[in-house]
Order: C-alpha cells, then sequence, then structure tokens
C-alpha cells in the first residue's frame, strides 16, 4: 500500500501483542497528527442520510409531522440530511391515488396513497430533510410512473431531491427478463424519464442504482453524467445467513471495496458528478442479531462513514426499519413498535458520533505505525477548531493516544461511543448520554483531555470511539 492511499484512508493501527485478558496498555503511545496542510475536501452538508423500502411509506403513523419522537431522531443527526425511499418493494409497488395503504413483502404489491404522499411531505418539512425517490421499473408501467412522479413532485416541492429509476437494476434479470442486460435497462430508462420529464420539465434524476456492478455505474455515466446528480451504488459487507457473518468480520477491512470506491472517485472526478451510497448497511437480509445490532455496529457505521467521506464518497443512506421481508431490520439505526415511537438502536450513536465530527474540511491523518486495529480520521469546522475521532475496533486491546496539536490549538475535549461489550446490545452511550425514549438527546460534559508541550495524550479502551475536539 502506498502512502497516498494510507493517508487518503487515514488509518492507523495498534500492534496488538498483549495477553487476552490483559486489559492495560503494554505499548508506547500510539502517536497520531493531523496533516491541517492536506485537505481531502469538504463533507457534503447533505451526507447524513437513511434508507427505506417503500412499504415504509404506507405504514400508519411513521412519516407524519406528528410522529415527535422520529422527528427528533432525525434532527439530532442533521437539520438537512437525505431520506432514500426505494429498495426491492419500489418494484413491487403500486400508487394508488385514492387507494387503501397496504404493507406487503416483495412476492405481493404494496399500495402506497396521496395521503401517504401527503403525510411524508409533511414529516420531510418538520425535519428539513430531502428525499430521494424510487420509481417501479420491475412491475408497473410507465403511464403509472409519470402519476406518481407527478404526486410526489407537487407534494415535496423543494424536499425532491430526486428521482431513481428502478432498484439494484444490475438484478433485474431475476424477474424482469427484457431489462436482464445494460442496455436494455439504458433503454427503459431513457423512455421512463423522457416521458417523465414531458410531465415534469427540469425534473433531476439520480442513478443507476446499481446494486454492486460498476459496469452499470461505469457505463451510465459515460452517456448519463450531464442529466445525473448523483451515482448512486449499493454496499453490504456480506450476507447475514452466512457463519462467517460475525463481528470480528464486520470490523475487518474490505479491501475489494476500497478499491471500489477509489474507482468511484476517480469517475466523480472525470465527470463532475458526486457518488452517494444510497443503500447500506452491515449484512444483507436485515442484518445478523448478536452482530449489527451491537456497539460492533455502532463502530462499524461510524467507521465505514469516515471512509466513504474519505474516498469522496457524497453520502450514505443507512437502510432501517421494515425490510423488503416485512419485517423490521436487526441492523436498523431507529426501530419502531406497534405504536408508533421510535426508539435508537446502537448503530445510530455511530451517526451520532459522526453528526458531531464529520462536518466541514477533511484533513489527513498520520500515525507511527498500523494494521488498522485502530482508525483515526480528522475535520476542521472552523479555523483553529479540529476534531479527531479514533475508533478501536479490537475486543480486548486498550491502547493509549498521543496526538500532536496543530498549530494555534491549546485544549482538548473528549467524547467517548461505549458500551459494556462489543457484542452489547444496550447501554450504549455517546458523550456520556443514552438517547431518550422521546428521542431527544444532547451531549453531557465533555472528557477535559492533558495537554502539554504541544500533544494531547489520553486512552482509549477497547471495542469503543473517542471525538476528541481541538481548540
Amino acid at each position: 500500500m502506498t502512502l497516498s492511499t494510507v493517508l487518503s484512508l487515514m488509518t492507523c493501527a495498534v500492534l496488538a501483542i498483549l495477553p487476552a485478558l490483559q486489559l492495560e496498555c503494554a505499548d508506547p503511545p500510539l502517536a497520531i497528527a493531523i496533516d491541517a496542510t492536506a485537505s481531502q475536501g469538504r463533507i457534503a452538508s447533505d451526507f447524513i442520510g437513511l434508507g427505506y423500502e417503500t412499504s415504509a411509506v404506507a405504514q400508519a403513523n411513521y412519516f407524519t409531522a406528528g410522529n415527535a419522537s422520529l422527528i427528533q431522531l432525525y434532527r439530532n443527526l442533521s437539520h438537512h440530511g437525505m431520506v432514500r425511499i426505494g429498495g426491492n418493494i419500489s418494484d413491487h409497488t403500486a400508487y394508488v391515488p385514492d387507494g387503501t395503504s397496504s404493507v406487503q413483502d416483495e412476492r405481493s404489491v404494496t399500495v402506497i396513497t396521496h395521503a401517504n404522499l401527503e403525510h411524508l411531505a409533511a414529516f420531510l418539512a418538520a425535519t428539513g430533510w430531502q428525499a430521494m425517490w424510487g420509481l417501479n421499473l420491475g412491475t408497473s408501467s410507465q403511464q403509472d410512473a409519470v402519476q406518481e412522479a407527478v404526486a410526489v413532485a407537487d407534494l415535496f416541492k423543494d424536499h425532491l431531491h430526486s428521482f431513481q429509476i428502478g432498484n439494484e437494476v444490475d438484478l433485474h434479470g431475476g424477474y424482469q427478463q427484457q431489462l436482464k442486460t445494460y442496455d436494455a435497462y439504458h433503454a427503459a430508462f431513457l423512455e421512463y424519464r423522457t416521458a417523465i420529464r414531458a410531465a415534469l420539465p427540469g425534473s433531476r434524476f439520480s442513478g443507476p442504482d446499481s446494486a454492486s456492478s460498476m459496469e452499470y455505474v461505469t457505463r451510465f455515466a459515460a452517456t448519463e453524467a450531464p442529466e445525473t446528480r448523483l451515482f448512486t451504488l449499493h454496499y453490504y459487507r456480506g450476507d447475514a445467513h452466512q457463519p462467517t457473518s460475525t463481528i470480528d468480520h464486520l470490523l475487518s477491512p474490505d479491501e475489494g471495496w476500497e478499491k471500489k470506491l477509489e474507482r468511484l472517485r476517480s469517475l466523480a472526478q472525470s465527470t463532475g458528478v458526486p457518488t452517494r451510497i444510497n443503500e447500506v448497511n452491515s449484512y444483507s437480509g436485515g442484518g445478523k442479531v448478536g452482530v449489527s445490532d451491537t456497539l460492533a455496529g455502532a463502530l462499524w457505521t461510524l467507521d465505514f462513514m469516515f471512509t466513504l467521506a474519505s474516498h469522496g464518497i457524497n453520502g450514505i443512506n443507512l437502510q432501517t426499519d421494515i425490510n423488503q421481508h416485512a419485517f423490521i431490520s436487526p441492523y436498523s439505526p431507529i426501530v419502531h413498535d406497534a405504536t408508533g415511537p421510535c426508539h435508537a438502536r446502537p448503530p445510530y450513536y455511530g451517526m451520532l458520533a459522526f453528526a458531531m465530527a464529520g462536518s466541514g474540511e477533511l484533513l489527513a491523518t498520520t500515525c507511527d505505525r498500523g494494521d488498522r486495529t485502530i482508525t483515526a480520521y480528522a475535520t476542521r469546522d472552523a479555523p483553529g477548531s479540529f476534531r479527531l475521532t479514533i475508533i478501536n475496533k479490537s475486543p480486548l486491546h486498550d491502547a493509549e493516544l498521543s496526538l500532536s496539536l496543530p498549530d494555534g490549538v491549546m485544549s482538548a475535549d473528549a467524547y467517548r461511543l461505549i458500551a459494556p461489550q462489543i457484542d452489547s446490545t444496550t447501554q450504549v452511550t455517546f458523550a456520556g448520554q443514552a438517547v431518550a425514549t422521546n428521542g431527544s438527546w444532547m451531549p453531557g460534559a465533555p472528557e477535559s483531555v492533558a495537554v502539554a508541550s504541544g500533544k494531547a495524550t489520553l486512552a482509549l479502551r477497547h471495542s469503543s470511539a473517542v471525538v476528541v475536539h481541538l481548540y
């Protein structure tokens, strides 16, 4: 791995040499420094996002202006994030304006109504978020897509980011044989887009919504870049049903994915169109119980969001809530009970930490040794104000950190992401606080960090993360 790649990933690590049950640090402090002159670009203001199957819109009392807990959970993360509505269900959805809404799995037809769209529009207005809306290319008609697009645009207004036509179009061959090649998909996409723009001049589109195929993304970019707002791709670390889908696997590097991210960075640079990973979570199939819904899921979420940002990706939509099988996914950052109130699960705390640290200008970091057990990312949100996020993914080994202070920095405070164990599904906190039952959250008093001779020193326990504010 070259030095430039190391800097772009901004990773560092502790060499684990302690006995399995010994948790005090025997290694010398890990030295980490911010290169304030090496800008990696700015993190998009709408980087934070959540993703949903279209069936989530058909649920009663979920996307409404009256769902105070969900609105607050969104506001904790951002006042201008992005919701992606689509998923497998979008290709098995009918828009029936005056019908009766119906939540179904992907073997049946989900029905959304004009009232459902009105409620979602009011929810978007209450949160300040925008929506990327997926239209049915799999089991419906062009005329139906136009009708739905017109209704969405009319109601969402400035809260509509863009349309997508079809979901995971590189996999369409499973139920839509006439769209089993890229050329067939692309021809259908152009027909749909032309019809929609005839009814909605100036409407904006993102795509191709590829599950994994870079061929679809690059071929789409070659002809559609001038007409496209965002290139879109999905990612899952693996399949929840596989025995290899463990905490260790989740927290280990995915070098193949990082190579793909470099290709996406080059594509964005050559076309001027950024990429968003608009459907993503730990393990496909809703996630793995005891892995996705734990502190490990929170640490993975935080690390993955910074990994995307460090490769110039525009943003992320973490898949949540009801899935294509019509049950609430274990990997969901936010879940709700039968009566409607929404609650934060462990992955949400990773998003909270990113919300605190992942804004402004991304900077390179360096460290004095590395096997990527510990990763570090730096941002500058104002002149003389830096945030350094450090994640210790080891389940056993603590670390001592020595942070070199940028010029002009005199003080440091710390906010920790912790839980009793790496596999804890409860008692997760960030900045000393848990998310309240009404969705509210505020950081507790920061931990003061010792500063002397131009360095800040602190301990980072195993299976935890810390956001250090340097000012």
